[in-house]
């Protein structure tokens, strides 16, 4: 059975989307990124808008690697919506799961710290994508769910797509979370940390930052909170070290580099 894509302004498309294979769902933001490019008028920098948001360039990388992937959030119906459905699209990613709202798309300005580390300004406020619902219930085909980053701070959407983590993982769906940690959009470090907490009994694998793991964290080593978060539920704990590759821990207590 094949899916029907339909935009935001009409139309339809018929798409890969097979309800009987081993369909990845990943749920969570998109978010248009106004990225510096040279000085403008006055000094002021150029800024050039770029498709993204962790969750939507993980499902357009999926798409490309010609997966089996359906994209479960929702964006606006602004040009900027329009295009970040049409990237969708174009990597033969599946949008029949996807909503739409009138209200403006998510901006980031994104830059770099004086120590060198990414910087974020968000704009945020009464913007689509954090209005997402829980959707009704997923085809049978789906085998993972993967959600995450920002999706899982800003309300009332967070607690959605903690309902749709919590719901899938019940059905025997394979779960992944990423919590992609971003501080300047969580008013209550401690409150968060102890929410992400809670979701570990429905995480199958949880792969995030060595530096998201230390402000989980702080103060900790971070291969022994990891194994601490194995015991609350993961099989697996991926940890990401930028130029230094990844380390995995499992469940069954062993490490790989």
């Amino acid at each position: 059975m094949y899916g029907v894509y339909v935009g935001a302004h009409g139309g339809g498309a018929v798409g890969p989307y097979d309800d009987t294979g081993r369909v990845i769902v990943v749920g969570g933001e998109a978010f248009i990124d106004l990225v510096p490019g040279g000085d403008g008028p006055d000094g002021l920098p150029l800024l050039q808008p770029a498709r993204g948001g962790g969750p939507y360039n993980t499902a357009v990388a999926l798409g490309r690697l010609g997966a089996s992937v359906a994209y479960c959030s929702r964006v606006s119906t602004d040009a900027f919506g329009a295009s970040l459905e049409a990237g969708l699209l174009d990597a033969g990613v599946d949008i029949s799961l996807l909503q739409r709202g009138d209200e403006p798309s998510t901006l980031t300005v994104p830059g770099l710290s004086a120590d060198g580390s990414a910087s974020y300004s968000f704009y945020v406020q009464g913007t689509a994508d954090r209005l997402f619902a829980l959707p009704g219930a997923l085809p049978e085909g789906v085998r993972a769910l993967c959600v995450g980053t920002c999706s899982m701070v800003l309300e009332p959407g967070a607690s959605a797509y903690e309902a749709l983590l919590r719901r899938e993982a019940g059905r025997g769906v394979f779960t992944l979370l990423d919590p992609n940690i971003r501080p300047g959009l969580i008013p209550d470090a401690e409150a968060y940390r102890e929410r992400f907490r809670g979701w570990l009994p429905d995480v199958a694998m949880l792969k995030l930052s060595v530096d998201d793991a230390e402000w989980l964290a702080p103060g900790r080593d971070v291969l022994g909170v990891a194994k601490e978060w194995l015991a609350a539920g993961p099989e697996v704990v991926v940890l990401t070290r930028g130029g230094d590759g990844l380390v995995a821990v499992t469940s069954s207590g062993g490490v790989y580099e």
